[in-house]
């Protein structure tokens, strides 16, 4: 059986760029985003409170876990994906955006563990919302993430 080598110049190359800043792939909730419908609030302001936490609500790090925890498949399906924009099956632009959706699978992930990993809600907001997991129950916040991709 032959053996099979894969050039990788162009996928560090890409890597440097991307290193230093020429190509960037955001994947989370933004500035942007948005306002939650019944409290005005935008997805960015709910996902970083509910992220990093106050003095009130514990801190529910569901970004950061799930961006770390998809971080060997992202580092994969860049790869994986660079191969096709090598061969002209994939722009640059979707090479980025498939492996940045592994980012966001892992959010959207953790947001639904968040009940059975992170602290629980107080009691009064599962009394006045009706459950303990109203960034996944509702259904509201996981519709909001996006990825942004830019050339520098």
């Amino acid at each position: 059986m032959g053996k099979s080598r894969l050039e990788t110049k162009g996928l560090d190359r890409i890597l440097r760029q991307a290193h230093k800043g020429d190509i960037t792939a955001r994947t989370g909730f933004f500035e942007d985003s948005g306002e939650h419908p019944r409290s005005g609030a935008t997805a960015y302001e709910i996902a970083s409170i509910n992220n990093n936490g106050t003095t009130e609500i514990p801190e529910r790090p569901f970004m950061t876990d799930g961006a770390f925890e998809r971080e060997l498949q992202t580092a994969k399906a860049l790869k994986d994906n660079y191969v096709r924009f090598q061969r002209g099956t994939h722009s640059l632009r979707q090479a980025i955006k498939d492996a940045a959706n592994h980012q966001e699978q892992g959010i959207l992930a953790y947001i639904a563990l968040a009940p059975m990993i992170y602290q629980d809600n107080a009691q009064s907001t599962i009394d006045r919302k009706g459950f303990n997991a109203p960034l996944h129950e509702q259904g509201w916040l996981p519709k909001q993430i996006d990825t942004k991709i830019s050339y520098d």
